[in-house]
């Protein structure tokens, strides 16, 4: 994906399709993850769809050890009905900053990127060879203003990846996340 302002660009626009909604959880390097939110956002949610994400210190039993990010643990959106949302008004940041993507590349950088499973963009990709497809700057100009939001958690987990941590969803117990991150990116 390329950001551009010429009229070979796709106009971004949100289809509704529920995608983004219907697959929350995933499952990498033996974690299981959902979808991630801002310590103000857990009220969104009943008490008993939410688990801690990130933390910070040296151990979890620590009393010092903080966590600063949550997780839905379900897999499907409770707030999605009738193909639509009854909580967009007050949405995650997540969800507001969809389709972009905090994506952890080698060396332990935060690269902003478009999430091709996004109905409205994996049908674009089909026309332009090579898989890049130009979209229109101006088109996902609100989801680039709540973008580093949601970046600034994965950024501030890398700050220092020995005390940082990452709950399993699958197991209920806390991970070190340089267990989770792929051998060459550190």
């Amino acid at each position: 994906m390329t950001l551009v302002e010429n009229e070979d660009a796709v106009d971004y626009k949100c289809l509704n399709c529920g995608v983004c909604c219907e697959s929350l959880l995933h499952d990498r390097q033996g974690v299981r993850k959902g979808l991630p939110l801002l310590p103000g956002e857990t009220e969104i949610f009943l008490k008993s769809h939410i688990r801690p994400a990130y933390g910070i210190g040296s151990n979890p039993r620590d009393p010092g050890f903080e966590v600063i990010a949550y997780q839905m643990r379900l897999a499907h959106c409770p707030h999605r009905r009738l193909g639509g949302c009854d909580a967009h008004a007050y949405r995650p940041a997540v969800c507001r900053s969809y389709p972009y993507i905090p994506v952890i590349s080698h060396g332990l950088r935060v690269v902003k990127t478009f999430d091709m499973t996004c109905t409205a963009l994996a049908g674009a990709r089909e026309r332009y060879c090579g898989g890049m497809v130009p979209v229109l700057q101006s088109s996902v100009q609100t989801e680039a203003e709540i973008y580093p939001l949601v970046a600034s958690l994965t950024e501030r987990i890398l700050m220092d990846v020995s005390h940082s941590w990452f709950y399993n969803l699958r197991t209920g117990r806390w991970v070190p996340l340089a267990r989770m991150l792929p051998p060459d990116t550190h």
